[in-house]
């Protein structure tokens, strides 16, 4: 009879500990592949174009076109593309760490300042806000805080 206790009380307990271990894997957050960090960089360097693209476009139509400024603002956009150039280097070389990443995301954090001062148009406005997106899961995937802008 006691052994038969001791038998129902282990049973009880090892599924409490497996049910236990089973919730916390279901708090921990999806990690993406290599394949879908791949997609996820393709998507960032494409949205990154757009961007560049929309930004340019609407500095040559704003007060800014040929000052000193506009040379400024070229110059953190280029340190936040050769950031982003060696993260995709390093990933294809199989190197990428999280501060690669980090340091990307330095580089965004500037132009985030940038875009919240309203420099460029609309449409540069929601280019970026698509890089933006691209930053936030790219820094979820590989761990890394991303706490420079304001939600």
């Amino acid at each position: 009879m006691r052994n038969k206790r001791m038998l129902i009380v282990f049973t009880v307990l090892m599924l409490l500990a497996s049910f236990s271990v089973v919730a916390r894997a279901q708090d921990e957050p999806h990690r993406l592949n290599d394949k879908e960090v791949k997609k996820l960089m393709a998507q960032l360097k494409k949205d990154a174009g757009r961007f560049r693209k929309s930004l340019d476009s609407s500095l040559d139509k704003s007060r800014l076109d040929g000052t000193s400024r506009e040379d400024d603002i070229n110059a953190i956009l280029k340190n936040y593309e050769d950031a982003t150039e060696r993260l995709y280097d390093r990933f294809k070389d199989n190197k990428s760490v999280g501060a690669d990443v980090e340091a990307v995301l330095d580089g965004a954090a500037e132009l985030d300042r940038l875009m919240t001062r309203r420099i460029a148009s609309e449409k540069a406005e929601r280019d970026w806000a698509a890089v933006r997106d691209d930053l936030r899961r790219l820094a979820d995937a590989y761990n890394v805080s991303w706490r420079w802008w304001s939600e």
